[in-house]
């Protein structure tokens, strides 16, 4: 796999330089560096990747053996190798199909924990969950990393339908504190 990355650094020395505009110029871009899967469209076009350098990508994913570490972890095996055990976020994630993990489906405690967070969220609020000062008005969501950013994303994305206290983040990941401020 070494020899994979040594040829992706060496590819992207050497093609560093070309601008994106460039590449946009060859009119079957956007079908060649774009997928779909269902009514989901993935498109690096507008990337600075080429031809060469996604079939290089490729070509490390296969020899990672990516494929198979996506169906052990679909699968509920235990990949987390610092401890010991399966990556369930794939599971808080699933709609329909069951997650098992050493022999238990673990779908319907997944299924009532989303219901009991539906519940929090839905009291909070109509405001029957309420502070000292009556109900809530505001959420600080305090994080680093993906801590921060996942939640400061969807709540960007879902701003149009907020209907509960405004959201304020907060991070120290890059040094001195970032806001992102509430969208009202």
């Amino acid at each position: 796999m070494t020899n994979h990355w040594q040829r992706l650094r060496d590819h992207h020395a050497q093609i560093k330089d070309l601008r994106i505009a460039e590449l946009l110029d060859n009119p079957s871009r956007a079908p060649e560096f774009s997928a779909r899967h269902g009514e989901m469209l993935f498109d690096f076009s507008k990337t600075g990747i080429d031809v060469k350098g996604l079939a290089m990508l490729l070509e490390l994913a296969q020899s990672a053996d990516v494929g198979a570490k996506r169906d052990a972890m679909f699968a509920g095996a235990q990949i987390n190798e610092t401890e010991g055990r399966a990556v369930l976020h794939t599971a808080l994630r699933n709609l329909q199909a069951d997650v098992v993990v050493d022999g238990e489906n673990v779908m319907p405690e997944v299924r009532a924990t989303h219901a009991r967070m539906a519940d929090f969220a839905r009291a909070l609020r109509d405001g029957k969950i309420t502070g000292q000062g009556g109900a809530y008005t505001d959420v600080v969501n305090i994080g680093i990393g993906g801590s921060d950013l996942g939640p400061a994303m969807a709540y960007i994305a879902l701003a149009p339908y907020a209907d509960g206290p405004r959201c304020h983040f907060v991070s120290n990941w890059t040094g001195p504190i970032s806001m992102i401020p509430c969208v009202d």
